[in-house]
């Protein structure tokens, strides 16, 4: 061993690429006489030490057989009292469900500093690696980290999670992913709430499940998926890139996960910013990203605002008749919408058909879809929404009416009782 001055780091590898570890911890490994290194680190990492430096393996995988946190402490203050210079070497980043603070706690309770160098959390790279961003404007505007490995007393409040309405990142999920589901369903979550699983990330075995809240726990149990892995809960989840995911038995995931269509009925001239306040006030505790398309009557062909919101959040727009609207019966008759147009009203009836048509295009898969931010007139359509779900009636905004239907097939419920759940949740 070099005769060094005793100095101890707590290092972050990254999540698994070699090539996401920081220069910085590659600097601080170089002058290590010692080494602790957790399960989890690829072992190439190793390449940046010395030679001549111990290394010792220490564990620290859930749900297998490691060190204990005493015995790790105790092995690097050994060593750092007896003049050796220490490296910890951890998973991700060592302050992010690392155990860092702890060690941290140790050594300076023992009167050794210790230099911290992050490194990036599979919280963030996770995702990232297929195409998940864990903050978006449109979908949430914040992120919470947590673990799904606590019991009982540990347990997260998961009802407060989901209050939150920011992404979820969970760690160390896996082995109770299923209670984990059972409990978001219970906080109210939408059982529509896209979801991805992304094993091994950023290492060249990556494998990755997509699926709605409702059927995560099973699309993961029977792709097989397995730890290490990090869990994303959350509108952004919807914007993974389906490609070599595992579906099993389920559509392409980008597809699958855009269950809503969007009816708008609004006044001449109404502004795109107006329309968006209309539209995310009716949502309620659904996600932006859930929606597969926005539906009006065709006289709003060439109504500014629409077509800008519309375009602005890369939406079809479907337009449809006052022949097809008014085969489609609705609750409550809008005076203004019958004498200006003939009908009894608009934000309704295009949701419902609107809805129709993505059925009716998911059962044909090659059917041709409208290109992203254009307006598909409908000339002639069965007005069959059988398979169509009014999720939320009408609503008004600053002269915007916004009605939600459902493209996904559920056991015909009474619509009142059922507007009325969907929007007293959280």
């Amino acid at each position: 061993m070099h005769a060094a001055m005793s100095r101890a780091w707590l290092i972050g590898a990254g999540p698994g690429d070699v090539e996401l570890m920081t220069l910085k911890a590659t600097r601080a490994l170089a002058q290590a006489d010692v080494v602790l290194v957790d399960d989890l680190v690829n072992p190439e990492v190793l390449q940046f030490a010395r030679a001549d430096a111990l290394v010792v393996y220490v564990g620290k995988r859930g749900g297998h057989p490691s060190t204990p946190q005493a015995g790790i402490v105790a092995q690097m203050l050994e060593h750092l009292q007896a003049g050796r210079s220490v490296a910890r070497l951890k998973g991700g980043d060592p302050f992010v469900f690392g155990r860092g603070g702890e060690e941290q706690e140790a050594l300076h309770a023992a009167g050794i500093s210790v230099d911290v160098i992050n490194g990036i959390t599979a919280g963030i790279a996770a995702p990232a690696a297929i195409g998940i961003p864990v903050t978006h404007r449109d979908h949430a505007q914040g992120v919470v980290f947590v673990t799904g490995h606590g019991a009982g007393s540990g347990e997260p409040d998961w009802a407060a999670l989901v209050a939150t309405r920011m992404t979820l990142v969970i760690y160390m999920g896996m082995r109770r992913l299923s209670e984990i589901v059972d409990a978001l369903l219970a906080a109210g979550m939408s059982a529509d709430t896209p979801c991805a699983a992304i094993e091994s990330a950023t290492r060249p075995e990556q494998r990755h499940a997509l699926s709605r809240l409702g059927e995560f726990a099973d699309t993961v149990s029977r792709a097989g998926l397995g730890s290490p892995a990090i869990v994303v809960i959350g509108g952004v989840a919807s914007l993974a890139l389906a490609r070599d995911a595992v579906n099993v038995g389920s559509e392409p995931y980008g597809r699958a996960m855009k269950t809503l269509t969007v009816g708008i009925g609004c006044r001449l001239h109404s502004s795109a910013e107006e329309i968006e306040t209309a539209v995310r006030a009716t949502l309620g505790s659904h996600s932006f990203d859930e929606i597969s398309m926005i539906a009006s009557v065709d006289v709003k062909a060439h109504e500014t605002g629409l077509l800008e919101f519309c375009a602005s959040h890369a939406l079809p727009l479907k337009l449809f008749s006052r022949e097809q609207i008014a085969a489609i019966s609705v609750k409550d008759p809008s005076a203004a919408a019958r004498e200006h147009l003939g009908i009894d009203g608009v934000c309704e009836p295009c949701a419902l058909l609107a809805a129709a048509a993505e059925s009716d295009a998911a059962r044909a898969p090659d059917a041709a879809h409208a290109p992203i931010g254009s307006m598909t007139p409908v000339a002639s359509f069965a007005a069959d929404t059988a398979n169509a779900r009014l999720l939320v009636r009408k609503t008004v905004h600053a002269g915007v009416t916004v009605a939600i239907a459902s493209t996904t097939a559920r056991p015909a419920r009474d619509h009142t009782n059922t507007d009325t759940q969907e929007q007293d949740r959280p």
